[in-house]
């Protein structure tokens, strides 16, 4: 029986184009300064706000079960709305718990503000331990409608410079399996997995003493998500991976920068052809080379350093190909974890790498707008090698329909115009042939996925003189 292509085709864009939206409704970014939307190439535009913990406040006040904070410094201010909420959350029965940095206990004033009910408990002091230095509440976990479950993480601490003065971003996750992976490493460090129960010193790990943290690649929404925890998912090796992955343009903002390998592999980048720009906290100066003599000689006039009396670049993330969209796998590293050896090596830290092609791209509608405040002139704007190069994207093009994607098993492409040899290969995000295709005058091609493992891949489609790519996820 003939197929009705055209239906199959329509069908097969609109899932793409609603796989495509829920990427940006499942995660979201803030940024604690200006950004420049002329930047945006997506259709999406990063978002400024000075009041970011009203957001995280309107966030716990959606809690309806449970809520977990892993949160270094918690300084309260006047018109501080996150105590507030976290006990009203407690007082209409949602469960507890908290960790915070056990030497930095005595300052941290707002939860000294909790309800006296709710169980805190402080990470160890003295060596070898380093700092609890996690910045992450969980919201739901286990809600009866997974759509309820939040992660919210990034770089500030909890006091009113951080939002009103210092550079920061926050990143949030609608998903229950990322917030079923932090509530696993809570739990580790509270060493029981009872909501709202007792701390149990028995049982609980911190720093060198927990073991790695399991699962660490995620599907939301049709993002690979990577997560890793400090120290025991050797971070440091997965920053020197993102940075070697780069290959078109890349863009480091960070407060605390001693690791001389990570430095020195921007620089190759840069040196290689890889349009690169940097911004480091003046915190980095003093004998740490990658402000004092790295960057300033590897990247020149690229490199910004931001020297304030009382207001921080605090800031830690790694854009990497955001200009390259579809093509080159844009993505983003972000989180808690400053690039030094102590935040490898024993703080609690929590870090995460989002692969989306929208995240990459807002992340550097902020960048581009720091460093034109910071530095001493505006970033270049970098052309899409996959729009000049005559590679399309099957999202923008009638041609080819890609379903269902993500995938667990089977791969279908449907072809519009099914004349001449066709050819497909199959990439991994490090630019692997994994599996290759090919077939003349067919309409539909399915491509079997069930050998291969979890992630990203890109699929290549030729025909005619034309290339098209599509991101494709495999869970």
């Amino acid at each position: 029986m003939k197929k009705n292509y055209t239906l199959t085709l329509t069908l097969a864009l609109c899932l793409s184009t609603a796989a495509l939206l829920a990427q940006t409704k499942r995660i979201k970014v803030y940024f604690t300064q200006p950004v420049d939307n002329s930047y945006s190439t997506t259709g999406v535009n990063a978002i400024q706000s000075t009041l970011v913990f009203d957001t995280l406040a309107a966030y716990i006040n959606r809690a309806q079960k449970t809520i977990d904070i892993c949160q270094y410094e918690y300084k309260t201010w006047p018109g501080d709305p996150i105590y507030t909420a976290i006990n009203n959350a407690y007082s209409r029965g949602v469960k507890i718990r908290y960790i915070q940095d056990g030497s930095y206990a005595s300052q941290n004033t707002g939860v000294a503000a909790l309800n006296a009910s709710i169980p805190v408990t402080a990470s160890p002091t003295g060596s070898p331990y380093g700092i609890c230095h996690n910045k992450f509440v969980i919201i739901d976990v286990n809600a009866h409608d997974t759509s309820t479950s939040y992660v919210w993480t990034g770089s500030p601490d909890w006091d009113q410079t951080m939002q009103q003065g210092d550079y920061n971003n926050i990143i949030v996750f609608q998903s229950r399996q990322l917030a079923q992976a932090y509530t696993h490493e809570f739990n580790i460090m509270w060493g029981d997995t009872t909501h709202g129960g007792a701390f149990n010193a028995t049982n609980s790990l911190f720093g060198p003493h927990k073991p790695n943290s399991g699962k660490h690649q995620f599907n939301i929404g049709g993002t690979l998500v990577e997560l890793y925890f400090s120290p025991s998912d050797t971070v440091n090796n997965h920053l020197i991976s993102t940075i070697n992955s780069a290959t078109l343009d890349m863009y480091c903002g960070m407060f605390t920068f001693t690791e001389t390998t990570n430095a020195n592999d921007i620089v190759s980048k840069s040196s290689a052809g890889v349009y690169t720009a940097a911004i480091l906290d003046h915190y980095s100066s003093g004998s740490y080379t990658p402000y004092t003599s790295i960057f300033p000689t590897g990247l020149g006039s690229n490199f910004a350093g931001y020297v304030a009396s009382n207001t921080l670049y605090h800031n830690k993330y790694l854009i990497v190909n955001p200009s390259a969209t579809i093509c080159d796998d844009p993505k983003v590293l972000t989180g808690s974890h400053n690039w030094t050896s102590g935040a490898n090596s024993k703080n609690d830290e929590n870090t995460v790498i989002v692969h989306n092609d929208t995240i990459a791209n807002v992340y550097l509608q902020a960048f581009a707008k720091d460093f034109e405040t910071i530095g001493t002139h505006s970033l270049s704007m970098i052309a899409n090698p996959c729009s000049t190069t005559g590679i399309a994207s099957i999202k923008s093009n009638q041609a080819y329909a890609v379903y269902p994607n993500p995938t667990k098993d089977n791969l279908n492409i449907a072809i519009q115009n099914g004349s001449g040899a066709l050819k497909m290969a199959m990439y991994n995000v490090v630019g692997q042939l994994v599996k290759k295709v090919e077939a003349s005058d067919t309409h539909e091609v399915t491509i079997n996925m069930q050998d291969m493992a979890q992630g990203i891949y890109y699929l290549q489609i030729s025909q005619g003189g034309k290339i098209y790519t599509q991101k494709v996820v495999k869970e």
